[in-house]
């Protein structure tokens, strides 16, 4: 059942009760046989092998260069194993993987009829009941979802977009296709937990690896607070410390909880520290800031 409610109501339910959003512009494939966790482990960063059943991981799919393919959010079943990913990386992804099967007891497949339905907040376990099932915190709170032919059968204010990316940008969580792409390196995104470094081989990760023991990436994501009256900063918009580019804020929105324009941007290293001044390109500064912007 759907309400209607403003963000601010919206907000609020995701940080102190529970908001139920349809996410749309997710999707996802399965894939099913006895290799199936051994075989994705080989080409994702996050450990596969080591999912029982009812558990989840989140993790990158990279290239032979190390860069990021997509992001994806992994639940392994009794007998399969579920990706979720970008609608529009669907099928790319099928295609990339099957041209690895050789010999290998696997079947990728793409979930049909089925949405991905997130409940978030303080609240989420206590209003889904029996519906719910392995938690994950990828929106900065308590978050379980459901995959469901009939997202209208799940109750309770329905979030949309707006809601959702100031929770996100507050906590800090940057979004495939927005904040983070096909030129990134995974260690950019600040996701640490989605890159295992004791996993062994996958397709990219000798240059991941070797990234990680070997200094480090030239780019970080970093929040931006921004010293401007009025909603008068977009996504896109370049960052400048001492005259030269350090990149772009990816995510603009305006924090409740801090009564302040905020955002998510990958800065250049000389700009990442925290507490330091840059410029916005067309005028006005930001303060950089270490993530997340909000605490639960």
């Amino acid at each position: 059942m759907s309400t209607t409610s403003t963000i601010e109501e919206q907000y609020r339910a995701l940080r102190e009760g529970c908001g139920i959003a349809v996410l749309s512009w997710r999707a996802g494939f399965e894939l099913l046989g006895p290799d199936r966790q051994r075989f994705l482990h080989n080409y994702v960063t996050c450990d596969v092998k080591g999912l029982s059943p009812g558990a989840g991981a989140y993790g990158f799919f990279t290239s032979p260069q190390g860069r990021i393919l997509s992001d994806a959010r992994l639940q392994a079943g009794e007998e399969r194993l579920r990706v979720e990913v970008d609608r529009d990386q669907v099928e790319p992804l099928m295609a990339h993987l099957r041209k690895f099967i050789l010999v290998d007891r696997v079947e990728i497949r793409p979930i049909e009829g089925l949405t991905p339905v997130v409940a978030i907040g303080p609240r989420a376990g206590e209003v889904l009941g029996d519906l719910a099932a392995q938690p994950r915190s990828h929106m900065g709170a308590p978050a379980w979802t459901i995959w469901t032919p009939d997202p209208e059968r799940i109750a309770g204010m329905r979030i949309g977009s707006e809601a959702l990316d100031i929770l996100r940008v507050e906590a800090g969580i940057p979004r495939f296709g927005q904040d983070f792409g096909p030129d990134n390196f995974p260690q950019e995104t600040g996701i640490e937990e989605a890159v295992s470094y004791t996993k062994g081989c996958y397709l990219g990760q000798e240059v991941v690896a070797r990234i990680h023991y070997r200094g480090g990436v030239q780019n970080l994501l970093r929040g931006l607070v921004f010293d401007h009256p009025a909603d008068t900063v977009e996504a896109g918009v370049r960052i400048l410390h001492e005259g030269r580019e350090a990149g772009r804020a990816t995510t603009v929105v305006r924090s409740p909880s801090l009564g302040k324009i905020v955002g998510l941007g990958i800065l250049h290293k000389r700009a990442t520290e925290p507490g330091t001044q840059v410029e916005v390109e067309g005028g006005g500064s930001a303060e950089v800031r270490e993530l997340p912007l909000v605490r639960p």
